[in-house]
């Protein structure tokens, strides 16, 4: 992969967060290294989405802390955004349907200068194995398409590490693959990355990943409360 990137570890001990519905998840902890893939599994309601943008410094824990690089959570939130970028995450973060590829990647380059250049965008779509016209609107985009495009443009700036939901949401078992290998290839340039899923996906190389699962929504309120560890 042509971008590199400057990895950060991510620890978190005892977090919690609630949200409109009640508690997200709970007393959770896990140890990401530095260009390290991590994955977040779970069944539907088990605070996966909720997790990622805590870990991002987007969602106020509860109980906890989150040790990413030199910055801790709670108190070092708009440190951490700077550094971890959210690919997807939906409904909070996804990809507008109606924007055509190109404009996606001009607003891209806007936001971000130099750092996030079209000719970046275009090396991470190559590296990423994403093919796609560039007149073509997203809801026009396969599933494994739409996401590998989330997170070439999350990560043409060159953050410290990407959290991406449903990484395979909506894909076959082949498109599933490409979206995983894709991942690794990330994580392998450098870049921290901590993606979710329904279930663990069967990787041809495990030897480098972190695996954190998720209880189901009714085993959750009988976890018992996570002692006070800073990470």
């Amino acid at each position: 992969m042509a971008v590199e990137f400057s990895g950060v570890e991510i620890i978190a001990r005892g977090i919690s967060v609630r949200g409109p519905k009640g508690c997200a998840f709970a007393n959770v902890s896990l140890d990401v290294g530095a260009g390290q893939l991590a994955i977040v599994a779970g069944p539907g309601g088990s605070g996966r989405t909720a997790l990622l943008l805590a870990l991002a410094g987007r969602m106020q824990l509860v109980t906890g802390t989150v040790r990413v690089g030199a910055h801790v959570l709670p108190g070092d939130a708009r440190q951490v955004q700077r550094c971890v970028a959210v690919a997807q995450a939906p409904p909070a973060v996804d990809l507008d349907e109606f924007l055509r590829v190109e404009d996606l990647i001009a607003e891209r380059a806007m936001i971000g200068g130099t750092s996030a250049s079209r000719q970046v965008v275009h090396e991470l779509f190559e590296s990423l194995g994403l093919d796609v016209p560039a007149s073509a609107t997203v809801d026009e985009l396969r599933p494994r398409d739409r996401t590998l495009l989330a997170i070439s443009l999350a990560a043409a700036e060159q953050p410290s590490a990407v959290v991406v939901d449903n990484a395979d949401a909506d894909c076959g078992p082949e498109e599933g693959r490409h979206v995983w290998a894709a991942l690794q290839g990330l994580a392998a340039s450098g870049c921290t990355v901590v993606a979710s899923s329904t279930q663990i996906p069967d990787l041809p190389d495990e030897s480098d990943i972190a695996v954190t699962v998720l209880p189901h929504p009714l085993e959750r309120d009988t976890i018992p409360a996570a002692p006070e560890d800073k990470p």
